[in-house]
């Protein structure tokens, strides 16, 4: 056995002195290093879509392919199948929470929410975001929430961020309003806030007004701010980007008819 473990380890040597290609069950390597998991290769020529289907293959320009040998140009890892999908880490928000510096983009399947989710913070401070479909569009959505007091008033504490955008409210015992600034460090013209309120007695405000949102907090049309009411927003930056939010006034239980309990902020970019 040990002859044989030395052998191979010499005859896969040899190979890539000469050819500068490694095969693992394949004596016709297409990358630097080629695995034929079924070893249905051809001694020659290029496999077939379905000999590849069980292959794994590092390209000369370091891409990774699974169940192709010629990954796309345009990306690190391509896995190609009709017939399996693609498994991330699965794991609780505790255990997610867990995770040290999670870096930007990091994504896992949280068994709590029952979404995939990506950090959309920093490493330092992770802010996770479901990712979802709506509906028969097939657009991509990602979600932030802001669950906070109504006091103090203005707080920073009800920021929520998400992509070019922040949101916050101004919220007291009585009223509320929606303000909007730029996350990219720069203002961002021609941007459409469109509004509207739900209010307890059935009439419906609205506000629609073409901006340039600046990196500091700009106050626009009110709202949500008594139990029993919402706000909707649809807010169409001058960059394309498309966004909802959601605030609404969560009363408290011994006083139901009086805005004195918390704050749901919900914002969501549509890709």
């Amino acid at each position: 056995m040990k002859n044989n473990v030395l052998l191979l380890m010499f005859l896969i040597a040899g190979n890539a002195v000469v050819t500068g290609q490694v095969g693992i069950q394949t004596s016709n390597p297409q990358g630097s290093f080629h695995i034929d998991g079924a070893k249905d290769n051809p001694v020659s020529g290029i496999p077939t879509a379905n000999q590849q289907a069980n292959d794994v293959i590092i390209t000369p320009e370091g891409r990774l392919g699974v169940g192709t040998i010629a990954p796309d140009s345009s990306s690190s890892v391509e896995v190609s199948t009709t017939s399996k999908g693609f498994l991330p880490p699965r794991m609780t928000n505790t255990q997610r929470d867990a995770i040290a510096l999670p870096a930007t983009g990091l994504m896992i399947y949280s068994t709590t929410n029952k979404c995939l989710q990506t950090n959309i913070g920093t490493p330092a401070s992770p802010n996770w975001g479901c990712v979802a479909v709506q509906g028969s569009t097939g657009a991509a959505v990602v979600q932030v929430n802001s669950y906070t007091p109504n006091t103090p008033a203005g707080s920073a504490a009800s920021e929520t961020c998400l992509g070019s955008l922040c949101v916050r409210h101004n919220g007291t015992a009585s009223e509320g309003s929606i303000l909007l600034r730029s996350n990219t460090g720069a203002p961002i013209p021609n941007s459409s806030i469109a509004g509207f309120q739900v209010a307890t007695s059935g009439i419906n405000m609205g506000d629609t007004e073409i901006v340039s949102l600046s990196t500091a907090y700009t106050q626009f049309y009110r709202g949500g701010a008594s139990g029993g009411e919402f706000i909707n927003y649809q807010v169409c930056t001058g960059t394309g980007e498309n966004y909802r939010i959601f605030l609404t006034m969560v009363a408290s239980v011994t006083n139901p008819t009086v805005g004195n309990g918390m704050y749901l902020l919900n914002l969501e970019r549509i890709r």
